[in-house]
């Protein structure tokens, strides 16, 4: 987890710095925040970084003491209910959120993601479910 928060930390910073010296956003977070500034700055740029370093800093600390403190939840907590409310609770977000469409939705995508172990393939051969539409949706 911390691995993936790092990367991901890094991959906002490169793609503020792609913003700044290209003026092109490489990601939903960085559009967001080329709307609401007009040009970017490096006093900006510098502002951003320092959130990110330090928002960045506190979450390690905080996983690690919250990892220490999980692990003890999680060895008692009965797995099979954990999963089964865990499934019940993005359920229930779904339908309420969404509505019935997108329980639909929800029940096609686990769907398609339970056929790649079932049949004994890559799920990255799922990436074309998404892709194809994606891709169609543009074209036409």
């Amino acid at each position: 987890m911390i691995l993936m928060g790092s990367i991901n930390t890094f991959n906002f910073i490169l793609s503020m710095v792609t913003l700044y010296v290209l003026n092109k956003a490489r990601n939903g977070s960085i559009i967001v925040i080329q709307k609401l500034i007009d040009a970017i700055t490096i006093s900006h740029i510098v502002i951003f970084l320092s959130a990110v370093l330090i928002a960045g800093s506190i979450s390690v600390f905080l996983a690690l003491i919250l990892a220490k403190a999980f692990s003890k939840i999680v060895s008692v907590v009965s797995y099979r209910k954990m999963v089964f409310s865990v499934i019940f609770l993005i359920s229930a977000l779904v339908l309420v959120l969404t509505g019935p469409l997108g329980l639909l939705i929800l029940a096609i995508s686990t769907a398609v993601g339970i056929i790649p172990p079932t049949v004994n393939i890559s799920r990255t051969h799922a990436m074309g479910c998404l892709l194809l539409p994606v891709i169609l949706y543009f074209i036409l």
